[in-house]
């Protein structure tokens, strides 16, 4: 099924703020969207607006402090049996 345009990032891989910010990890969509609207987020060095975009090689702040790297999830299965 098709995902919404709001989503997709585009060819040069820049995503809505929000999500760009929700991917690392640092809050919801939503509350993105109210530090955007707040003039919390900067991209660089710019105050961002709502529908900015972002994208891997943006400085992207909030409240001055660097935005981060993307949330990367990692499991640890353990098989019963065996120990570490």
């Amino acid at each position: 099924p098709a995902r919404p345009a709001a989503v997709r990032s585009t060819a040069d891989g820049r995503l809505r703020l929000n999500k760009f910010l929700g991917e690392r990890g640092l809050c919801s969509r939503r509350e993105a969207d109210a530090w955007i609207a707040a003039g919390r987020v900067t991209v660089n060095g710019a105050v961002a607006t709502l529908g900015t975009q972002a994208g891997p090689d943006d400085d992207v702040r909030i409240d001055g402090r660097p935005a981060g790297e993307p949330t990367r999830h990692v499991f640890d299965l353990l098989r019963p049996g065996i120990s570490a």
